[in-house]
């Protein structure tokens, strides 16, 4: 019955981060988009700082709940921690999505890892098996940085720092004779008296 309240937590996490990703996209911002790819240094900060976000949260829920002493108190700081992973939810789907699609595999993969992420982070078990998939969580971010992506363009855009060669074609213009500025402007006199 554990493992269903965390299922059910997590996917209610996973749908309100959906809303703000889906709300962020409408509003116009960039971060909330999952085109383009993420080349591995690139991915590996970003990673990084993901994680260390995840454990400030964390470190944030462990503070509340000391000071937690009423059932209310409790279910407003589960509500805020939940609010908290719900907005780390879409940064996690855009990181391993685009990370993905560098790779030349469709971002559902990274969204269904970010998921998991998120399921990880919110069951709590026993230490050493929080401490094992933690672990787990670091060595699939390992896989993703040490896969190479593709040098090649692919479906899903340019190779992240590829510089793109861009032929500038100028119109060649050649000089109109004074006959056929003439006809042009009787063409013109005649349009503007229909």
């Amino acid at each position: 019955m554990d493992l269903l309240y965390v299922v059910l937590r997590t996917l209610l996490i996973c749908t309100i981060g959906l809303l703000i990703a889906f709300q962020g996209r409408r509003m116009g911002l960039s971060i909330f988009n999952l085109t383009g790819r993420l080349n591995r240094l690139q991915f590996i900060i970003c990673f990084i700082a993901l994680m260390i976000l995840f454990h400030i949260v964390h470190y944030i829920d462990n503070i509340f709940l000391d000071f937690v002493v009423s059932l209310p108190a409790y279910w407003l700081t589960r509500v805020i921690i939940w609010l908290l992973l719900a907005t780390l939810f879409p940064l996690s789907c855009v990181l391993f999505g685009r990370r993905i699609h560098d790779i030349g595999f469709n971002a559902w993969a990274g969204i269904l890892w970010s998921v998991i992420m998120i399921f990880i982070n919110t069951y709590s078990a026993v230490s050493p098996f929080n401490y094992m998939l933690e672990l787990f969580i670091w060595l699939i971010g390992f896989l993703f940085w040490v896969l190479p992506g593709q040098p090649e363009p692919n479906q899903y855009g340019n190779p992240p720092f590829m510089t793109v060669n861009r032929t500038v074609y100028e119109p060649i213009q050649t000089p109109i004779s004074n006959k056929k500025q003439e006809g042009r402007k009787t063409v013109r006199k005649r349009r503007k008296k229909r």
